[in-house]
């Protein structure tokens, strides 16, 4: 006999996901269409980069141009991540992701057939407004289809989907090249086909959608009926759980009718100010450190391999299969076991020494050194994705509650932005000025996030953010039976 539940209080609900004694139905599946759209994220932020000198040619850009019209997808991502979390907070996160998928084919298509710099950067800006309003979407699917156990580690995958987005990319562009070889096609105008190749996921993800994907049950408990979040997990976990005659049926504030800057201003106030602070510098630093090395590993390897099309290519792709996919499965591994903010901080720990020994061994001390200073940058990739650059969303999406969570990791993410967006836009203005001591000043981001860890002592690793939304103990029970099994008690309630 299956499993069978009763709902006295809409906190029931996010207790019983919580606990982990539901699970199965199609709620695996929402979890999976969560990573897939951070996939389509991570593909359409870095499907340009081979081809930036194509597009600076074509459209006749001058160098400062160029910049701008690369870090138009991170500014409209800035825009998105706040517009994506408020909106998820007040009509749901299914009727966000929706319609962030049909602007992103739209984006996507226009970009890949601009005809000019004006319309190349639009697009890439409307580009990044679906991508940045995505973020606090997936994040919060999965954290809100994931036990409290298992948060860390799901949330963890994120790593190594992103970095097989990256390395897939680059197999696209290598597969790509061959053919336009043999075909005696113009590669410049490969990137094209790569930037408009990212359709077909994005239009998968919006079938699986509409096919598996069913509303959060915690935002539905929070800002609609238990009868209705009931439904939903009945029909995303396939459980039978029941709503009891006399159980509160709604709650008295809900987030959907909560001012937007009292949302916000929840995020500083004396529970929550420490958190924000932390997710936001960590997020900030991480993002410039990445933007920053991030874009330019192609340069990198063309200057140790050679300065050919092939290496610009091969180079990266090695780059973030081996060390990018590798330090997000290790954190993945890791996630269980070692605690958020000291995963971050180990990982601020290896990027800042990265940096500084790649500017060591960068300037040829002797001979061979090059290949030091190669394999180091692929430490500072590894590093980054065990560390900050997967901890920093993971902290952020887990140090609140649903009610705040879409706004609390689009802020965060704000964060990301704006530090990505100096790094991309800041760095080639920097390695001129400084040549390969660019990296001594580009250490200090890691330095920074690696000493407000060690000041702010958050860790969300094994606190109950979601029943901070709530002012009574959990009360959801096993229905009677006979054959019912007993849910062990957590503090403060009988679940």
């Amino acid at each position: 006999m299956s499993d069978s539940f009763v709902l006295r209080h809409p906190q029931d609900v996010a207790s019983l996901v919580n606990s982990g004694r539901i699970r199965g139905g199609n709620a695996k599946f929402v979890v999976v269409i969560a990573l897939a759209g951070i996939f389509m994220d991570a593909y359409d932020f870095t499907s340009i980069a081979f081809g930036l000198s194509y597009v600076q040619e074509a459209f006749n850009l001058s160098s400062l141009m160029l910049g701008i019209t690369a870090g138009a997808i991170l500014v409209g991502a800035l825009i998105g991540s706040l517009l994506g979390g408020t909106l998820m907070d007040r009509i749901g996160r299914e009727k966000v992701f929706t319609a962030d998928l049909v602007v992103l084919i739209i984006a996507t298509l226009l970009c890949a057939i601009a005809p000019n710099a004006w319309f190349f950067l639009a697009s890439r800006f409307l580009m990044g407004i679906s991508v940045g309003i995505d973020y606090p979407v997936a994040f919060s699917f999965i954290a809100e289809y994931s036990s409290h156990r298992n948060k860390g580690r799901a949330l963890n995958l994120y790593a190594p989907v992103w970095y097989v987005a990256v390395g897939s990319t680059f197999v696209l562009l290598l597969i790509g090249y061959y053919v336009f070889q043999a075909l005696s096609w113009d590669i410049s105008e490969l990137w094209r086909v790569v930037v408009g190749f990212g359709v077909v996921p994005t239009a998968a993800v919006l079938y699986l959608r509409r096919k598996y994907l069913t509303e959060s049950p915690t935002w539905v408990a929070m800002n609609g009926d238990l009868h209705e979040a009931a439904a939903v997990l009945r029909k995303a976990y396939g459980v039978d759980v029941t709503v009891a005659d006399d159980a509160v049926l709604r709650m008295p504030k809900r987030t959907r009718t909560e001012p937007v800057l009292q949302s916000f201003g929840r995020l500083w106030n004396r529970t929550y100010r420490p958190r924000t602070l932390l997710a936001l510098v960590v997020n900030f630093c991480q993002g410039a450190e990445y933007y920053a090395v991030g874009f330019s590993i192609g340069v990198v390897t063309q200057q140790v391999f050679g300065q050919t099309i092939l290496t610009g290519i091969v180079g990266p792709l090695a780059f973030n299969l081996l060390f990018g996919v590798g330090g997000g499965l290790l954190s993945t591994w890791l996630a269980p076991r070692v605690r958020i903010s000291r995963l971050a901080l180990w990982g601020f720990c290896g990027t800042t020494a990265s940096l500084l020994l790649v500017n060591l061994f960068g300037k040829e001390p002797f001979d061979g050194a090059i290949w030091i200073a190669a394999l180091f940058l692929g430490v500072f990739i590894f590093s980054h994705a065990a560390g900050p650059g997967t901890q920093g969303v993971v902290l952020a999406t887990l140090s609140y509650p649903t009610s705040i969570r879409g706004v609390g990791v689009g802020f965060a993410q704000f964060g990301n932005r704006i530090g990505g967006t100096i790094g991309l836009v800041a760095w080639p203005a920097l390695t001129a000025a400084y040549g390969l001591d660019a990296l001594l000043w580009l250490a200090l981001m890691p330095f920074a996030g690696l000493l407000c860890l060690l000041v702010i002592r958050w860790d969300p690793t094994d606190e109950d953010v979601d029943a901070e939304d709530y002012d009574t103990a959990p009360s959801v029970v096993p229905a009677a039976g006979p054959t019912t099994p007993q849910i062990p008690a957590s503090p403060g309630g009988t679940l």
